[in-house]
């Protein structure tokens, strides 16, 4: 059986609750793209000039955003394994992780607020979404930093338990 590498372990530990909340929706609009895709290649006739591309890709967007949010916490593990340069390690994470936190904020508010019918020109919506976002992000810092220092509290003592049981 192949093991995990640390690096890889402390990505998903440190950005779960972002990877969670971003691939929630992918089943369901998925699956719904899918359907969508499949009816329009079936039937050529009512196909529309834009097809389900923009559909499709609010539906599977975040599989893509996931893998960089991955990526950012691989470079975040580096940042953080040195311990010259721990503290800065520290605050480019919080940077990295509110950053990602707040697109994915961004992300889950338009889906929510695009059920309904709306008549908000397109350019007002999504600036209006984007400062909702905002202030969710600027509202739950106190939440990404327990957040933070949970899981750097944790990783510090299951490294150096580890250690020891070597």
């Amino acid at each position: 059986m192949t093991r995990v590498p640390e690096s890889a372990r402390y990505s998903l530990l440190l950005l779960a609750p972002l990877l969670v909340l971003m691939l929630l929706p992918v089943p369901c609009l998925g699956s719904e793209c899918i359907l969508l895709t499949s009816s329009r290649l079936t039937d050529p006739s009512s196909m529309e000039p834009d097809g389900p591309a923009g559909f499709c890709a609010w539906a599977l967007g975040p599989l893509p955003a996931a893998a960089i949010v991955f990526a950012l916490g691989l470079l975040g593990y580096r940042l953080t394994g040195e311990s010259r340069s721990q503290q800065r390690g520290r605050i480019v994470v919080w940077a990295m992780f509110s950053l990602a936190a707040y697109v994915v904020s961004w992300y889950g508010i338009i889906l929510v607020t695009s059920i309904g019918a709306t008549e908000t020109p397109p350019m007002k919506f999504l600036g209006i979404t984007a400062l909702m976002a905002l202030a969710v992000i600027v509202l739950g810092q106190p939440l990404v930093l327990l957040w933070l220092s949970l899981v750097d509290r944790y990783w510090q003592a299951h490294k150096h338990g580890e250690g020891a049981a070597r």
